[in-house]
């Protein structure tokens, strides 16, 4: 006599041995540990995967906080997280109450700055603007040559110049050199200073814009994340999706397209659906033709042995009749 004993599913009842941060799989006789998605180790030990150690940075094109079974990417301010979570877009501050400028406001990659009309000069608040002054040699006289913040020089009957937050003073003492503090020196995703201001890079999925400051997206990265064909532009990539497939609204990923949905894929009879494609086929008794849509009868009775005496054909099929039928249809 054999005894058959019911398995013990050790999940259910909680006398598993998995970790806090595993998954319990039952199986026949026993049970398999999983660490859960984002954490590393045997199902037993388990501890949480930093994905921002990476050389890939998590994917994050700024910075990459790490948190426990995840992580998540930030932007520098002055930009905004793109709908990928993962890409750092500009945000135009100018969009909002013209940046707080009291006449012209430009916005830059990263950042924006005021700007005044003919005949004024941008105060140390770098919002408001002041009217200029043809007397003396000072801050309200507009050939005082500062680029960004002019104070006078008491008792020296001149001016010296400053250079806003971010910027440097040059050594003309005048000009101001932006660096990578202000704005992220301009550029969409890396920024290094050098001597001569600062350089940009991108992020590895990414190839830098003939502007030197923005980042787009390249076919010899991951096929420019395209589904299927890629094509470099000045602006970026461009996704296509081969005959058969439509191109969804990301711009990236292509889907099957039903053509058996529309008028049954101008098939006769029966249509299905296949990948990148469509299939017709007939119903018994009929044979698809070359157009391969148009279904035609098959004359059954124009083949040999068919029927002993008489055949007669019908769409889609045929009947034979024995000799005492033809006898009686004749008397």
């Amino acid at each position: 006599m054999f005894c058959v004993c019911a398995d013990v599913d050790e999940c259910a009842e909680g006398s598993d041995d998995c970790h806090i941060d595993a998954l319990c799989q039952n199986t026949a006789k026993s049970y398999n540990c999983i660490c859960k998605p984002g954490y590393k180790g045997d199902g037993t030990q388990c501890e949480d995967m930093d994905e921002c150690e990476n050389d890939y940075n998590g994917g994050c094109v700024h910075e990459c906080i790490n948190i426990p079974g995840n992580y998540r990417c930030m932007c520098y301010d002055g930009f905004m997280l793109a709908h990928d979570g993962h890409n750092c877009l500009d945000v135009d501050e100018c969009l909002d109450n013209n940046g707080g400028c009291q006449q012209v406001c430009v916005n830059t990659m990263g950042s924006y700055e005021c700007m005044c009309t003919e005949g004024f000069f941008l105060s140390d608040n770098q919002h408001t603007c002041i009217h200029r002054s043809d007397d003396g040699m000072n801050c309200m006289n507009k050939d005082h040559g500062c680029a960004h913040i002019c104070r006078e020089a008491p008792g020296k009957g001149g001016v010296s110049c400053e250079c806003r937050p971010g910027f440097e003073l040059a050594k003309n003492q005048k000009d101001c050199t932006l660096t990578c503090n202000y704005g992220n020196g301009g550029c969409q995703h890396t920024c290094n200073d050098t001597d001569t201001g600062p350089v940009c890079g991108c992020h590895q999925k990414y190839a830098l814009h003939s502007d030197s400051k923005t980042c787009i997206e390249t076919c010899a990265v991951n096929n420019g994340g395209c589904d299927r064909t890629c094509k470099d532009t000045a602006t970026g990539v461009r996704c296509s999706c081969p005959v058969g497939f439509t191109l969804q609204p990301d711009g990236k990923t292509c889907k099957d397209i039903d053509e058996c949905q529309e008028n049954n894929g101008g098939c006769d009879h029966f249509c299905r659906n296949t990948v990148g494609s469509f299939e017709c086929s007939c119903q018994k008794g009929h044979k698809l033709l070359t157009d391969e849509r148009t279904c035609q009868d098959i004359d059954e009775c124009s083949f040999e042995r068919t029927c002993d005496h008489t055949c007669i054909n019908y769409p889609g099929s045929f009947e034979c009749l024995s000799e005492v039928s033809n006898i009686n249809d004749v008397q």
